[in-house]
């Protein structure tokens, strides 16, 4: 018999794996019920299309309603090519095809308990202590330009980067324009989150695979929790995966061709003081393969992030301590990622008694 490495992709794709291995199995607390995502409510979705002219005033309104009653929207007529998006999505399915020898030339290297740095990872390759998410992963610094490492980026195929270049900048200009609006709804001045990181940013792109699964009832793609970031833009195949809590419901999120789901993420909730809450979601699996592409807008490990003092009145106080981005990562993958990730545990220690 062969010593080949073989991945949980390619044992599924062979037809060789029939039940879920014990390392995948989800609690029965964790696993998506039938009634799940089964709800008649859907995320709102904005048009941005004519934003600089006389409709701002209501996608701000619209901003607003999402960002406090849901914590997730999606965009249309963003202005982000739909022939860009398609050939993301496109060269994303062309490079999970590879075989595993070809895409273990850029595998990501796993520090302790943290998440897989740089390159590509697969659930089968390490030990967590802990049932594995049934997904593997391509995960790259795309900005600032200076921080990107070029020997872990794909070279198939060979447009890959070339594509990877071309979306970063369009989204990052697209995630730019939702933070403008964001403060607009904020009442705080256009230019004030995004000025509040003095242009010091990165943008992280994470591809989440979800092989086809035998048994989808009895693993996850991804367990609940929130993002640490400020805003994740995501873009989804044409099969449903994502849910989002709402009210206590999971809502399943549907998806459309050349449309953003547009995730409110943590640091919204610390700079905003609580007003616009960062919400919980996950992702189950299916008989059918799935990829989708998530677009993460994060400060740099050394910006303060914490409550914005525009947005205290008078008697109000911050409900959230400051802190440095790095020591709200450390938090987040010590509460979250390196034990069980589950829920919003790691906000805990920076609320303020």
């Amino acid at each position: 018999m062969s010593n080949a490495r073989v991945t949980l992709q390619e044992l599924v794709e062979n037809g060789h794996l029939n039940t879920v291995p014990d390392d995948f199995l989800v609690s029965e607390e964790d696993r998506v019920k039938l009634e799940d995502g089964s709800c008649s409510l859907e995320l709102p979705v904005i048009d941005m299309a004519g934003i600089e002219g006389e409709r701002r005033g209501l996608v701000v309104q619209q901003i607003r309603s999402a960002c406090k009653e849901w914590g997730f929207f999606q965009v249309k007529d963003h202005g982000v090519p739909l022939s860009l998006m398609k050939k993301m999505q496109q060269e994303l399915r062309q490079f999970f095809d590879l075989s595993y020898e070809e895409k273990s030339k850029i595998r990501a290297k796993t520090v302790g308990d943290s998440l897989p740095d740089e390159g590509y990872s697969d659930r089968m390759s390490h030990k967590e202590g802990r049932s594995s998410n049934w997904s593997d992963k391509l995960r790259l610094y795309t900005l600032p330009v200076s921080g990107r490492r070029y020997e872990l980026w794909p070279t198939h195929p060979p447009s890959f980067r070339e594509t990877v270049e071309a979306y970063a900048e369009e989204t990052d200009k697209l995630m730019r324009r939702i933070l403008e609006l964001i403060s607009d709804s904020l009442e705080l001045e256009t230019s004030h989150l995004n000025d509040y990181f003095s242009g010091k940013y990165q943008q992280v792109y994470q591809v989440n695979y979800y092989p086809s699964c035998p048994q989808p009832d009895v693993t996850m793609g991804l367990r609940k929790h929130s993002d640490n970031n400020v805003l994740t833009l995501v873009l989804q195949d044409g099969n449903p995966g994502l849910q989002v809590r709402k009210d206590g419901q999971w809502i399943t999120v549907k998806p459309v061709e050349g449309w953003f789901v547009v995730n409110v993420a943590d640091q919204i909730e610390l700079l905003s003081n609580g007003r616009y809450r960062s919400v919980e979601h996950r992702v189950f699996v299916s008989s059918k393969p799935r990829i989708s592409l998530a677009t993460f807008h994060a400060p740099t490990n050394d910006t303060v992030v914490g409550p914005i003092p525009e947005l205290l009145g008078p008697k109000e106080r911050p409900r959230y301590k400051a802190c440095l981005f790095s020591e709200f990562k450390e938090s987040f993958y010590y509460a979250g990622w390196a034990k069980a990730l589950t829920g919003k545990g790691h906000l805990d220690h920076l609320l303020v008694v």
